[in-house]
């Protein structure tokens, strides 16, 4: 009867951790997804509203399977409410410094416009609201 107790006081203390891992962390911000164009590629941004830092952009190239990863430079928009967003790893060339981003909103803009900088070219881009995930993240 003492070993039945041990085996299972055994399976409940190595399955614990899996179970609490299972049941997530809540974050405190939600996304919203947006999409543009910059010089014919295709650009995701996602908008975290409420934790501006987790934002990013996938930028889709012409013939390759994985889309060019930006995060923020900073975890903030400067005082002039711009974020720059730069390639992730580094070493990739380009980045994009977007406006009016905010840490929280209390409505979500329906466009984010910004800028790509390329080899000493600037491309505008204008994102739009495509959908809200609806889950706190």
């Amino acid at each position: 009867m003492k070993i039945l107790r041990i085996f299972f006081l055994l399976i409940f203390v190595l399955s614990a951790p899996s179970i609490i891992r299972a049941q997530g962390v809540p974050k405190a911000y939600e996304a919203f997804d947006y999409s543009g164009t910059v010089n014919g590629k295709v650009v995701r941004f996602s908008l975290a509203d409420g934790y501006i830092g987790a934002s990013y952009l996938h930028m889709y190239l012409t013939g390759k399977a994985k889309p060019v990863y930006f995060q923020p430079d900073v975890g903030i928009a400067d005082e002039h409410n711009k974020l720059k967003f730069v390639p992730f790893p580094k070493g990739r060339s380009g980045y994009f410094i977007l406006d009016n981003i905010q840490e929280a909103y209390d409505k979500n803009p329906a466009y984010i416009v910004g800028n790509y900088y390329l080899n000493h070219k600037v491309f505008p881009v204008k994102f739009r609201l495509i959908k809200h995930s609806g889950a706190t993240h």
